[in-house]
């Protein structure tokens, strides 16, 4: 989409190629030397099926196979030290101030946020993760100001909100008590387990990394699909699609949420494009084959045929087939351009309701 004009030239490239050796043999009854330019016509009637000459719009469109789900799964880490009592199970939903998981009977709980809480958060402090820590007190109805500075009035308010919840009151608010997710969550795997030491001092004491406790999604459906890079460019964030399920059913509209590159085994880059969609009052399975239709380019008000209506001769000139009314063919120069859909747009002697013949 970037450069219209060389997919466009890549294209029609490949899409006629296809054709050539189809359309050969036909050229073959125009007389050699014969100007391209030149209509030449046969009493022979059309025996073979035909397709119109159509006017109106040809979108680019493509296909990209794609899984049912709530997306690829992210790490919560075991962070905060001791050993593990309370573990959710799989399939659980946590929102904003509910319990993660459990370490020596104290509940870590849930705020929202994507920056990890990758320090103690005290007076004085500043930054965006102080920020995301004011929005969440806020959003539970503690007095703070929501900007990125922990002061008295944050200071007081953990120390309420830690009061609340039973842990130890100190206005520091640590990974004991909390850790940060993208919103709510769906606890997708359980990886860690009762009564395993967690922290910097188990991970030790067990010779491992500190690793992490659960693996959690999303709680809507989407649909995923890995893609090239160059196909990508067609699938940026925000952009509209629309959404099949085991290939069935009426489309859903839907919008690309999220791209994430992603090295496959053999060490090239391949992109994971997650879209949200809108499934209304429609019952899906939990998993299931996906498809994604997304558009590309559009050209407006182009003449059209499909692409093995075109007939190929020499030097790189194309013709059709027009069917006249008296059923007789008269091959007509054309001159063709954008694909899509099968079809592809031409320029010449050709209106739009004409019939030509598709060789079989």
């Amino acid at each position: 989409m970037s450069r219209p004009g060389r997919r466009r030239l890549l294209v029609v490239g490949v899409c006629l190629v296809a054709v050539v050796g189809v359309g050969l043999g036909t050229w073959a009854a125009v007389a050699p030397g014969e100007p391209s330019s030149a209509s030449a016509a046969s009493d022979d009637a059309s025996s073979g099926p035909t397709a119109t000459v159509t006017k109106g719009d040809l979108t680019d469109s493509k296909v990209f196979a794609g899984t049912l789900g709530y997306g690829v799964p992210t790490g919560v880490p075991a962070a905060a030290a001791g050993t593990i009592t309370w573990l959710p199970r799989p399939g659980d939903v946590i929102e904003r101030d509910e319990d993660l998981y459990a370490v020596d009977e104290r509940g870590v709980r849930s705020m929202y946020g994507t920056v990890p809480l990758w320090r103690d958060l005290s007076r004085g402090v500043h930054g965006t993760d102080v920020r995301q820590l004011n929005e969440n007190l806020a959003a539970l109805g503690y007095d703070v100001s929501v900007d990125d500075e922990f002061g008295p009035r944050t200071q007081a308010a953990v120390r309420q909100w830690q009061e609340d919840r039973d842990h130890e009151v100190t206005g520091v608010l640590t990974a004991a008590d909390v850790a940060f997710v993208d919103g709510a969550v769906r606890v997708a795997s359980v990886e860690g387990e009762l009564g395993r030491s967690t922290g910097a001092a188990g991970a030790e004491a067990a010779g491992t990394g500190g690793g992490d406790v659960l693996q959690v999604t999303s709680t809507e459906r989407i649909v995923s699909a890995t893609v090239s890079q160059r196909d990508a460019e067609r699938l940026a964030v925000g952009t509209r699609v629309d959404v099949r399920v085991n290939g069935t059913g009426a489309p859903m509209r839907g919008e690309v949420a999220d791209v994430q590159p992603e090295t496959d085994e053999d060490g090239g880059t391949k992109v994971v494009v997650s879209v949200s969609f809108d499934a209304g009052d429609r019952t899906l399975p939990a998993a299931a084959s996906a498809q994604v239709d997304a558009e590309g380019t559009t050209e407006r008000g182009v003449l059209s045929v499909p692409v093995s209506a075109l007939v190929a001769g020499s030097g790189g000139h194309y013709a059709v087939d027009v069917v006249r009314r008296d059923g007789t063919t008269e091959r007509v120069s054309v001159e063709p351009g954008f694909t899509a859909g099968g079809r592809v747009a031409i320029t010449g002697d050709v209106a739009a309701g004409d019939q030509v013949v598709v060789p079989g």
